[in-house]
């Protein structure tokens, strides 16, 4: 697997079953079934063509029987009994928020939620914060010159966050990281880029906006990276 999925996979901890919804190629359940995860391994897509790849992979693993395969958008035909590991990866912050926002039954503190969103990070944290669950983990992996962020969430006491945290993640979390620095100058150009756009025209109206990107650019600065990641 590529490094985003290897980042992905270790946030899963062993138990009753992991669902991998928008699996793809299958790649991460063959992953933990080979490295002895013992609950079910749901791989699960809204298209039949990803999840026939996904049974070729399996079966060239000699891992036809030990997968699961379920047809369905989102976790709409997931059991609630039969996982405790929810994997959403490779989709919109905001698409994330859909899928979860039509099954309730994950606000409950049995489940962990391992979130990969490509775009809209900041929707998906801000989604969580609101909904009662608690940020535990954050991560990022580099591929191909591209950061991603990984981040695992339980249903309980809600995360506090800055807004520029729900656009960076957890300073508290990720400051250690070594691509964390990268992560902060990308979202400080972002901001600078806004607020430059902003203030060439003198609208009253976007004073409060204008306000709330130095805010952001001033709590960007305060982040500052240190340390090694464990």
């Amino acid at each position: 697997m590529n490094r985003r999925l290897n980042c992905i996979a270790a946030y899963v901890p062993f138990g009753r079953g992991m669902i991998d919804v928008g699996t793809d190629h299958g790649y991460l359940p063959v992953a933990l079934a080979k490295r002895g995860y013992p609950g079910r391994l749901i791989a699960s897509d809204i298209h039949e063509g990803p999840l026939r790849t996904a049974r070729e992979h399996a079966a060239a693993n000699g891992l036809s029987e030990r997968l699961e395969f379920s047809l369905c958008d989102g976790l709409d035909a997931c059991d609630p009994d039969s996982v405790d590991s929810i994997v959403i990866a490779g989709m919109g912050g905001d698409t994330i928020c859909d899928i979860l926002d039509r099954a309730e039954w994950c606000l409950d503190g049995r489940y962990t939620l391992i979130l990969q969103p490509m775009s809209h990070a900041e929707v998906l944290r801000y989604w969580l914060i609101h909904n009662g669950f608690g940020i535990t983990a954050e991560d990022l992996a580099e591929e191909n010159g591209f950061l991603y962020t990984i981040l695992a969430a339980h249903f309980g006491e809600p995360t506090r966050l800055s807004d520029a945290e729900l656009f960076t993640g957890s300073a508290d979390l990720l400051r250690a990281h070594p691509l964390f620095p990268r992560l902060r100058e990308q979202q400080k150009r972002r901001f600078q880029k806004a607020l430059h756009s902003l203030e060439k025209t003198d609208n009253p109206a976007l004073g409060a906006r204008k306000a709330l990107l130095r805010e952001m650019l001033a709590e960007l600065e305060e982040m500052t990276p240190h340390g090694n990641h464990p």
